[in-house]
Parts: structure tokens; C-alpha cells; sequence
């Protein structure tokens, strides 16, 4: 068990307990009707599922991913076999009773984070198209769902910090108008963040999708948002988006709309400082 995973699935999960009692079972329920060598899990894991390499009985290598019970991994699970490998990793086996997913293991398995940001965008670039060209799947949910549950996180916290309340509040209504307003709905990787895009024999690939459906721009948001405290990224959002062919208000929107929330969680937990960089940037999305 990675150091501080079970300590993160019992805090965000109210089931967390009993299923990491069961989790040693479920592994090893895998192992047999896979035919699997397990290896040592992923450090340091993330906060809702178990992952592991595993080498299978032709001895190419796999990833073994057991997950927290949620609806979101049937979603994820639906994505990636609209994928089929295209953009991103290929599923191989499913077993919806443990919620275990083996997944095609990315060798060498760098993430795009450790690249430089031109080389970074290139990667999107490349990726993105992919993903967007796969038919939308019926079952998906829509990104207005999540975006209205976002919508009112950000009124709420407006109310309570009068100082960015404008921001705040101009966050929870792009929230609230973009998604309806979307010129086309794509099927969504959801967190395309650069630790979510790892290079293998076949290139970059996309990792652990969260999947919706709505508009490719949301996607171009989230691969920059960990970036806006760098005031370049403003440039990057525009280059993207006349390389994706995405309209670039649009673009530029979603990105003001998620990097506000994100600054508004670093105030929460004390950070102000970040709060501050992250929002000097955001209110030069609206300026220029």
C-alpha cells in the first residue's frame, strides 16, 4: 500500500475502510482470472483507486487499477472504449463487479509536466484532436451537470470573501452560460492536466480520464489552469486555440473560469500568496 493512500481513501470516501479490507481479495482476484504478475504499486497513488504494474502471462507489462466504488469509473471505463486506444491508453479487461480496469502500461512513462511548455502545448496538440474525434457515447453525462455544481461552489464562496467577490461571481456565471452556449459537444477527457498525459512506445497517450460531454475548450482550460500563476500562459491559451481550431474568447473564458476556482481553493486552505498570482494573471484574461 503507497504511504498515505489509505489514509486518503478513508478521508474522501465513506466506504473507504471496508473496501481497503477487501482490497488484498479483489487483487488477488485479478491476478488469477487475468493470469497477472503483480508488481509493486504506484507511489504515492492518487485518492480513489489502487494501481500497480502487473506483467501478464505473454510477459508484456499492464497496469492494474482497482477503484473506490463510483459512478465515475463506469464513465471512465465507457471513454476509454470510445477511445480504443486513439489519444489514449488502450483498456484491456474490465470486471465490473470489482470496479478493476487493465490497462495498457506507457513505457517509458514520462509525464508531459517534465517537458518545457512549448514542447508541453505540441503534446496537446497532438492529443487533444484524437480524443475529440471519438463518437460521443449516448450514456456520457454532460459538462453542464458538473459546471452547475461549480456554479454555485463559486456564488457561495463569493458571499463569504466580499473582496473577490466580482471574480467570484463572474467565475460561477461563465460556469453557468458556457456550457449551454458550447458550438460543439466532444466527448472530454475532463482533467487533460500534463501528469495525465504520459509518452509511450506509441507516443503520447492520455491517462485516467474524467469524462464528459460539452465543449473542447474546457479540455485546452484544464491542460493550462496549474499554469496560471506565469502570466505567459494568457499567450499559450491563444496558440492553442488557433492550433485546435477553438474560439479563443471562448477559450479564454473556461480558463478565467477555472483558474478563479482553483485560486479560491488555495484561500481556503491559507495559501494567499497563490491565491494572489493566480489571480493577478486570471483578471488579465478579461483585459487584453
Amino acid at each position: 500500500m503507497p504511504a498515505g493512500l489509505a489514509e486518503r481513501i478513508v478521508a474522501y470516501h465513506e466506504d473507504g475502510a471496508a473496501w481497503l479490507d477487501e482490497l488484498p481479495r479483489l487483487v488477488s482476484r485479478c491476478a488469477e482470472r487475468w493470469e497477472l504478475s503483480v508488481l509493486d504499486a504506484y507511489e504515492p497513488g492518487g485518492d480513489a483507486s489502487w494501481v500497480a504494474p502487473a506483467r501478464r502471462r505473454t510477459g508484456e507489462l499492464a497496469v492494474l487499477q482497482i477503484t473506490v466504488p463510483s459512478a465515475a469509473m463506469s464513465d471512465q471505463v465507457v471513454a476509454l472504449r470510445a477511445w480504443g486506444g486513439r489519444g489514449a491508453v488502450e483498456l484491456f479487461e474490465y470486471d465490473e463487479t470489482v470496479r478493476a480496469s487493465l490497462l495498457e502500461c506507457c513505457v517509458p512513462g514520462d509525464h508531459a509536466s517534465e517537458l518545457a511548455t512549448a514542447e508541453a502545448d505540441e503534446v496537446a496538440a497532438a492529443v487533444l484532436p484524437q480524443l475529440w474525434a471519438a463518437s460521443p457515447p449516448d450514456a456520457m453525462p454532460l459538462l453542464g451537470e458538473m459546471c452547475r455544481f461549480r456554479s454555485r461552489v463559486m456564488a457561495g464562496r463569493a458571499e463569504s470573501s466580499p473582496e473577490n467577490a466580482v471574480a467570484y461571481l463572474e467565475a460561477s456565471r461563465l460556469y453557468g452560460s458556457l456550457p449551454a452556449s458550447a458550438p460543439r459537444t466532444v466527448l472530454l477527457h475532463g482533467d487533460f492536466h500534463r501528469r495525465n498525459v504520459l509518452r509511450s512506445s506509441r507516443g503520447w497517450l492520455a491517462v485516467d480520464p474524467g469524462p464528459w460531454l460539452g465543449d473542447p475548450s474546457f479540455d485546452v482550460a484544464c491542460f493550462l489552469q496549474h499554469d496560471m500563476d506565469d502570466p505567459a500562459t494568457i499567450a499559450r491559451a491563444d496558440r492553442l486555440s488557433e492550433r485546435l481550431d477553438l474560439d479563443p474568447v471562448r477559450t479564454r473564458q473556461w480558463l478565467f473560469a477555472v483558474a478563479v476556482q482553483a485560486a479560491s481553493w488555495f484561500l481556503t486552505v491559507g495559501d494567499e500568496a497563490q491565491h494572489r498570482a493566480i489571480m493577478t494573471v486570471a483578471s488579465r484574461l478579461e483585459d487584453e
